[in-house]
């Protein structure tokens, strides 16, 4: 379990910036080839890596797929955040948003009662607008810091309901706003206010299943025209 975690972590450090090679891992890892490409193989089977020759090549999802797993084999949070970058975990929310339809505007700024605002990621589907906050992980994210999130969250989409036609749905008849937290790892509960906060991994499954759902957490039903 050790050895898997730790070469795990070396293939995240190592492919920040593209592929890694196999002898690369066994020098960062100092753990003996065997062991490693044992190690490799299994987690090549699985789906989590993929290898061409002596390269080990992931891409965005599977480096997230990679950090859950290693946190699930004991390694330390702050440690694994050194090796994801900020913007890997928005580019995997948008495309779970983006494969079921939705069309997703990053960093969606607007003023309001003279105050200033940004919502993450702004997803639009008739009749359902998400505004969605992707949270840094950090430790002591499972507590006060994601209610404190979701109470923000929950004013931001109020104070959005009056952007309309910069959102892009003044043609629209009616639209549900729906206030949506994203983190990497889960939280004490899967919700609070009735806000959900959804680990990234189980976020395309959320989706699916939300028009589902939409009544049983917060959202904000209005008509346009």
């Amino acid at each position: 379990m050790i050895n898997e975690r730790e070469i795990l972590i070396s293939i995240l450090n190592l492919t920040r910036n593209g592929s890694a090679d196999v002898k690369e891992i066994i020098r960062e890892t100092k753990i003996p080839s065997e062991i490693v490409c044992q190690v490799l193989d299994r987690n090549r089977r699985s789906g989590l890596i993929r290898i061409s020759g002596s390269r080990i090549k992931v891409n965005s999802e599977q480096r997230i797929r990679i950090a859950v797993k290693v946190l699930d084999l004991g390694a330390d949070i702050e440690r694994i955040c050194k090796y994801l970058g900020w913007e890997e975990f928005e580019n995997i929310s948008s495309l779970a948003f983006e494969v079921n339809g939705f069309i997703v505007k990053k960093h969606f700024r607007f003023s309001f009662d003279e105050g200033r605002y940004e919502i993450d990621l702004l997803a639009l589907k008739k009749p359902f607008v998400i505004c969605a906050d992707c949270k840094q992980w950090r430790r002591g994210w499972m507590g006060i810091p994601s209610r404190k999130a979701a109470e923000k969250q929950i004013q931001n989409l109020k104070n959005s309901l009056s952007m309309l036609k910069k959102i892009g749905i003044e043609k629209w008849s009616t639209a549900c706003f729906i206030p949506l937290i994203i983190s990497l790892f889960p939280s004490d509960s899967a919700f609070y206010r009735n806000v959900p906060i959804v680990p990234i991994i189980q976020l395309r499954s959320f989706i699916q299943d939300m028009p589902a759902y939409v009544d049983k957490f917060k959202h904000y039903w209005i008509s346009i025209r």
